[in-house]
Formats: C-alpha cells, structure tokens, sequence
C-alpha cells in the first residue's frame, strides 16, 4: 500500500469515529437542551463530564484528520 493510500485509510478509520462520537453527543440531553435554548448557557451538570470529554475527543480528532489531510496533499504533490 503507499503512502497516499495509507494516509486516506486513516482519515476514513478517523472519521468514522468521529462519526460515531457525534452521534453519541448529539443524543445527549445535553445537546438536547443546548437545541432548545442555543443562545443560554446550559448549566454544567455532574453527568455533562462525560460529555465534555465526548467534545474533546470530537476537536482532538478534528485535528488530527486535518493534520492527516495536510499529509496526503504533500504525499499527492510530491508523486506528480
């Protein structure tokens, strides 16, 4: 496999799971009440930690798919 279609393999393992972390927040009551009332600040809850880390994770992989992208597109420059 070369490098352009290793770095894309990642960036497709990475967004699935990304996916699926969204998908768990976006069924949070949290979320929930955050679509209800999107200009009021919800108040953090003891239960909401487990979500903080949720979009923690969530920016993390943002990241690190961007990173991923930036990768290919040089190996992609640098094959041509």
């Amino acid at each position: 496999m070369n490098k352009f279609q290793e770095i894309s393999e990642q960036i497709k393992n990475m967004k699935n799971v990304r996916d699926f972390l969204q998908d768990k927040y976006e069924s949070s009551e949290f979320h929930k009440n955050k679509e209800k009332f999107p200009q009021s600040a919800v108040p953090p809850a003891p239960e909401d930690e487990e979500i903080y880390k949720l979009l923690t994770a969530i920016q993390q992989l943002d990241k690190y798919i961007k990173e991923l992208q930036d990768m290919q597109f040089k190996v992609l420059k640098q094959e041509e």
